[in-house]
């Protein structure tokens, strides 16, 4: 039986029988949190085969031989070489950080997610991490559960948000399972994937398919917390100003690491050379560092843990803070595929237990051992990072066996992270280049429609003008068949220099005698209120409403005087509606 037939089947047998839409919800929710644990073990079975029998023993081999560490840098370049064989098969699109895409088409695409472009994305996140690139494994994880979600909801006639809802279920679902950490998995789907949008009805599959996820994930690899560390120590209340200092500090290198991430993509997205030579690029300079440190390569939750068992010198810890940034930059940046979380772990741990292991030298009656500030360390740079401090405090929480005194110096550090790292850039990692294009997550479909819509796109380019020496009784007699009550004034040259409107001249429409001089340019608007023919339908709106006008003249950026159109809210709206229509089509 055709797909399309069975669905339709059992959509008009779920009507029938007529079960509560919440109940349906929640089935659905059991479903995708099972399956989605099982994409994890699938994803992490590929994954652990690729850096355990492959890049490790590479590695090892390199070091035994003379002068072997000098071929280190060519080890990564298997994943390059993997990659470009996926971008030829797929396209290029594969390329790259793709989380930020991944959360517009969930919030302002109704959830339209391209599987099989998404699935390839996935399996080259398997080859950038599991052969030696540096960068995260939760990105694709939420990916599959997002997947797994958009899957089972076409079994389903349900609107746009339901289907956001079944995607947000897989990725909670999916988060829940990776890091055994159900309540993390549930405020990762609510707080990041659906943008903080904490309704009854998602609310309920959410749950349900975190715990799902949690549930088959221990029957699977047993009911183990993701970084293991003896008991949390907490010394002394003054230890809570030194967690504030931790902030500070974490909040200024998420900071950095945004900045530095983004300005290495920058660079590459500039290179002159084709895209399937800039990850060769990127992998090799992140062998040259793993050269000397080899912990920079891969996901890295063995040198976290490493951090949390005090197996690890400070000095080391403080360099590899900056040489992750820097690794994580290079691979993604050039191309790599791969998500944040595992850095901003690794960072994080490093940076807490750097921090932790200065003030227990100079403190050491009234503070801890540096592991517990490596601990807090890791959920205060995930919020900083991330702008998500409930997501943070929780993952921090189940991540290291749930002990309840980690939570408040958690709070404290990651509230000061997220301040400071919003003070200096109101962006989180995965809003920054969406914001660059004029993306606003938060703002809803009708004004990111608008906003990726430029003026002249919509512009009426045939502009009806009136000359300024025109005089106002030809002008009346102009208008009167005319549409619009707006019109540009120009000169002999044909350059703008004003705009007669209908509040011109509505008072000269009294007078029984208009004055046979009166020329249209002694009463028509100057200065006017223009727009370029590259900014967006969003910025001509706020002019618009702003001066209260329902037309905007169209001009050259290189020569303001230029007229090349005519901008109303109608274009605007028409335009509008056009995409509005091609958003859904493609959704559906």
């Amino acid at each position: 039986m055709p797909t399309h037939s069975f669905r339709w089947h059992f959509t008009r047998f779920l009507r029938k029988i007529q079960i509560p839409e919440y109940v349906i919800l929640v089935i659905a929710g059991f479903i995708i949190g099972i399956l989605s644990a099982l994409g994890d073990y699938l994803f992490l079975k590929a994954l652990n085969f690729c850096w355990q029998d492959i890049f490790v023993p590479a590695l090892d081999f390199c070091h035994k031989l003379p002068y072997g560490k000098f071929l280190v840098p060519f080890l990564p370049l298997m994943g390059a070489s993997l990659l470009f064989v996926l971008a030829k098969i797929f396209s290029p699109s594969i390329y790259g950080y793709g989380f930020p895409d991944f959360l517009v088409n969930v919030n302002l695409k109704g959830g339209m997610i391209k599987i099989k472009q998404t699935l390839a994305k996935i399996v080259a996140s398997v080859v950038t991490l599991g052969l030696g690139g540096s960068a995260g494994q939760e990105g694709p994880i939420a990916q599959i559960g997002g997947v797994v979600g958009k899957c089972v909801s076409r079994f389903f006639v349900f609107s746009e948000e339901r289907r956001r809802t079944f995607i947000a279920c897989g990725s909670a679902g999916a988060i829940a399972a990776i890091f055994n950490a159900p309540i993390a998995g549930l405020f990762f789907a609510q707080e990041i994937v659906l943008l903080g949008e904490f309704e009854l009805t998602n609310f309920m599959p959410v749950v349900v398919s975190s715990a799902m996820g949690t549930i088959t994930s221990r029957i699977i690899f047993g009911n183990q917390p993701a970084f293991k560390m003896p008991p949390y120590a907490f010394i002394s209340h003054w230890e809570l100003v030194f967690y504030i200092f931790l902030g500070i500090f974490v909040g200024l290198i998420a900071h950095f690491f945004i900045k530095t991430f983004y300005g290495t993509k920058a660079y590459f997205d500039r290179l002159k050379i084709s895209p399937y030579l800039k990850p060769f690029i990127g992998f090799f300079l992140v062998g040259i560092i793993g050269m000397f440190f080899p912990q920079v390569f891969g996901v890295g939750y063995e040198q976290v843990q490493k951090v949390l068992n005090a197996q690890m010198l400070p000095q080391i810890m403080f360099i590899l803070i900056f040489l992750k940034v820097i690794a994580t930059s290079l691979t993604l940046g050039s191309g790599g595929v791969g998500g944040m979380f595992s850095p901003a772990f690794f960072i994080g741990a490093m940076a807490g237990g750097s921090f932790g292991a200065l003030v227990n030298h100079y403190f050491p009656h009234i503070t801890a051992p540096y592991p517990a500030y490596a601990a807090v360390g890791i959920g205060a740079f995930l919020a900083a990072l991330t702008h998500a401090p409930v997501t943070a405090v929780f993952l921090a929480f189940e991540m290291t066996g749930g002990d309840y005194y980690i939570i408040l110096p958690t709070l404290f550090a990651s509230i000061t992270g997220l301040l400071i790292a919003y003070a200096l850039s109101k962006e989180s990692i995965d809003t920054y280049e969406l914001k660059q294009k004029g993306i606003d997550l938060h703002a809803g479909h009708e004004r990111n429609i608008l906003a990726s819509i430029k003026v002249k796109e919509a512009m009426t380019p045939k502009v009806i003008t009136v000359h300024e020496e025109m005089t106002v009784k030809e002008f009346l007699c102009f208008v009167r068949d005319k549409k619009h009550t707006c019109f540009p004034v120009v000169d002999d040259k044909g350059e703008l220099t004003g705009i007669i409107s209908f509040q011109n001249f509505r008072e000269l429409l009294g007078r029984e005698a208009l004055k046979e001089d009166l020329k249209v340019k002694d009463i028509k608007t100057s200065p006017v209120i223009t727009i370029y023919p590259d900014d967006t339908l969003e910025k001509a709106m706020e002019k618009m409403r702003f001066h209260n006008i329902e037309r905007l003249p169209v001009v050259d950026p290189n020569n303001p005087k230029k007229l090349v159109g005519f901008l109303s809210q109608r274009d605007i709206w028409a335009a509008y509606n056009k995409a509005l229509l091609k958003i859904m089509g493609k959704a559906y």
